[in-house]
């Protein structure tokens, strides 16, 4: 039987969340007898995502496009430029950069 597809289990349909007053319909796949909202899975990511943030400290920076070369502060260590025009500036010049190199590089052909 390595090859048929096994049946999920399933906990009823139509049950409500234990909490008084809540109503959430919880799914049949829900083993909880409360929904998520009162599972408290939700708290325990927010208070994650919040442990990340304080943990990054502001640092300052010099911005990356050489023209504009602006001081800035971030806490986002991978941040190279102050705005983002100077990125899309940036990012404009390599292209330009990198289509002279090409034609630089290819030999002229003439018609014989």
């Amino acid at each position: 039987m390595t090859g048929a597809m096994l049946k999920p289990r399933t906990y009823g349909v139509g049950r409500i969340c234990a909490v008084k007053g809540c109503g959430t319909r919880l799914s049949a796949y829900n083993p909880s007898d409360v929904c998520a909202l009162h599972g408290g899975a939700w708290q325990e990511e927010r208070h994650h995502g919040a442990r990340k943030a304080a943990q990054r400290e502001e640092m300052a920076r010099r911005c990356a496009f050489d023209l504009c070369g602006r001081e800035f502060t971030t806490t986002n260590p991978a941040r190279k430029y102050c705005s983002d025009a100077c990125r899309m500036r940036a990012f404009q010049a390599r292209v330009m950069e990198a289509r002279r190199a090409q034609t630089e590089a290819t030999p002229i052909r003439r018609a014989s």
